[in-house]
């Protein structure tokens, strides 16, 4: 087993990306309440209250794997998809200008 050195910065930045994970998981839960989420899942709320006692390492693991969360209905796109969006954005927003210069200076 190879041993790899963290950053003190990178144990850091997972502490405080875990923490806000876990709390917007709990804040998730406190929103469709503990009970609904065990009956979706077909378990009793005690053993998701058990479940949500290990939720702070859970979290750390998915900030440590640079995942994130989002609700269901998020739209998500990533860093390339996004540079494709702002180009034609800017691409439009110049040919917009440049067609209001043309005609503000022919009249």
């Amino acid at each position: 087993m190879s041993t790899l050195e963290v950053s003190s910065d990178a144990v850091e930045s997972t502490r405080i990306l875990g923490a806000r994970i876990e709390s917007e998981i709990l804040r998730a839960v406190a929103r469709v309440t503990q009970a609904h989420a065990a009956e979706c899942m077909g378990m009793s709320a005690s053993t998701v209250s058990r479940m949500l006692e290990e939720l702070p390492k859970w979290a750390r693991l998915i900030a440590a794997l640079e995942l994130q969360l989002a609700t269901a209905d998020s739209m998500v796109v990533d860093h390339t998809e996004l540079a494709a969006l702002e180009s034609m954005a800017m691409k439009y927003l110049e040919t917009r200008l440049q067609q209001r210069i043309v005609k503000g200076g022919g009249q």
